[in-house]
């Protein structure tokens, strides 16, 4: 059945209650994963179509620039999302190396790890105010290797104060396909994980920054494994616990449709496994990043990664995240050979001019929309009790920063075809104007050329033009009705 204004007068009730005030949302919630390089990924080739057209000299570049040529434009991209955690890690993380002739197993290093590259990273630090969380090689297992990055690199390009924490591996749990025995196990990774931590506490400089892990993805992203790292770490050598996940995954040839992305089972079984970590870390007084995540792993799907697909799913996604206890969300970004991933936020491109100088564009993807739009309108304020009664396949949220305050509503279509009219109930607001903002695009599978919020897009240098923002009027119910079109977001927000 095709849903459409005309054929269903009403396509969703919402009712909102102002109190009691809910779980408050961290303002840093939201931040970025972005690999330590863009050498040692052991992604494939991207095969996707560019969303957006680029000329023969632009290539896809690293979104944080080049060490002698900073990408301005993407730190105020940074910066539009107000203060932030950016992680540098993934797969690269543990293929490039600091001083990589040392290093114990120099084939195994991809890469190299320079001090121009740290001192970029502390470049976007400063320009941003966005502290980060840095990743040393666990692969190759030498504490005083890793040390001798720590003193003579980290803590000679990197303010401390710019350093949240200092994370010891990516993705251990994967360690048995080839850099560990295929018998490796949580306690043999607490074992590697305890030589880098004992070589850092007994200096006097490494010991200063805080430490995190254990980046698990797959296997060990459980309860009972995450208690293993915990309690064989030790709770108190840890600032904070990270696990990553992806909603789907396009590794060895598979893929991810619309469907299956914005399939409401999906959320459903991610909350039933995640409400147990979260309890796990909890229960030993840490709080628990998801450092990682996406759409799909191995660079994304095209046409799904990238579509506004991508933005009505991460929309609920930051909320079930929020809801379920993490303290933090990073969205990674990543570099296949041949011509990025589907999956960034932002694209860039970058090309060389005269003179060597060199120019970047940068391109708002629809997921870096709907992060724009949970931190201004989500991040720092309290989650509202909610009900929300609809045949179609929506989301709705509601936060408010204190009793009293505005009320933002949020409606998600996350249907295939559903459109139609939405009445929004507040509880003891019956007389209060409104604005109403929309994030939308023709359909679900629209690329960014076509995504507008409030009818604009962000320019490559991070600038948004003012929004148009519509005033609602309640009707004689003191209910505010709007059309919801597909493919799109409504923020709602009542003013008091």
């Amino acid at each position: 059945m095709a849903w459409t204004p005309a054929g269903l007068a009403q396509l969703a009730t919402v009712k909102v209650q102002p109190q009691p005030l809910g779980l408050r949302i961290p303002q840093d919630f939201l931040g970025y994963s972005m690999e330590v390089s863009t050498s040692g990924q052991g992604l494939q080739p991207y095969r996707g179509h560019q969303a957006v057209s680029r000329t023969a000299s632009e290539q896809p570049q690293y979104a944080l620039g080049r060490p002698d040529a900073p990408n301005q434009g993407f730190f105020q991209f940074m910066r539009d999302l107000g203060r932030g955690v950016l992680r540098l890690g993934g797969n690269s993380q543990d293929n490039t190396c600091w001083d990589p002739e040392r290093a114990p197993h120099p084939a195994e290093c991809r890469g190299a790890l320079t001090a121009e590259d740290l001192a970029l990273f502390s470049k976007a630090a400063t320009a941003t105010g966005w502290q980060l969380i840095v990743g040393l090689n666990l692969k190759q297992n030498s504490p005083s290797w890793a040390l001798n990055e720590v003193t003579a690199g980290i803590a000679r390009e990197m303010k401390p104060s710019e350093i949240f924490a200092l994370e010891i591996g990516n993705e251990p749990d994967l360690f048995r396909r080839g850099a560990r025995p295929p018998g490796y196990s949580p306690s043999d990774h607490v074992r590697d994980f305890l030589g880098y931590l004992n070589a850092f506490r007994q200096n006097s400089v490494a010991r200063r920054y805080g430490i995190a892990g254990p980046a698990t993805c797959c296997g060990w992203r459980n309860a009972h494994d995450l208690e293993t790292f915990i309690d064989g770490v030790g709770a108190h050598n840890l600032k904070l616990v990270t696990v990553h996940n992806y909603s789907g995954a396009v590794c060895g040839g598979r893929t991810v449709t619309i469907g299956q992305l914005l399939n409401p089972a999906l959320m459903t079984r991610f909350d039933q496994s995640a409400r147990s970590w979260v309890a796990a870390v909890h229960s030993r007084g840490l709080p628990i990043a998801m450092a990682e995540t996406n759409s799909a792993a191995c660079g994304g799907m095209p046409g799904v990664s990238n579509a506004i697909a991508s933005a009505v799913w991460g929309l609920d996604y930051m909320f079930h995240l929020a809801q379920d206890g993490f303290r933090y969300a990073n969205f990674h970004f990543s570099y296949r050979p041949g011509g990025g991933s589907s999956y960034n936020p932002i694209d860039t491109y970058g090309s060389q001019q005269e003179g060597g100088r060199w120019q970047y564009r940068n391109v708002a993807e629809p997921l870096y929309y709907a992060m724009y739009l949970f931190a201004k309108h989500a991040a720092g304020a309290h989650l509202l009790p909610l009900s929300i009664s609809s045949r179609a396949n929506l989301s709705a949220y509601a936060v408010s920063e204190c009793a009293g305050c505005d009320i933002n509503v949020f409606l998600i279509n996350k249907d295939a075809s559903a459109a139609g009219e939405v009445r929004v109930h507040v509880a003891g607001a019956r007389r209060s104007q409104a604005s109403l903002l929309m994030l939308r695009a023709p359909s679900l599978a629209s690329l960014a050329p076509d995504v507008r919020y409030g009818g604009v897009q962000f320019d490559s240098e991070g600038r948004l033009p003012p929004p148009h923002v519509s005033t609602l009027q309640p009707d004689g119910g003191g209910d505010w009705v709007f059309t919801l079109p597909n493919a799109s977001i409504a923020l709602l927000t009542v003013l008091k």
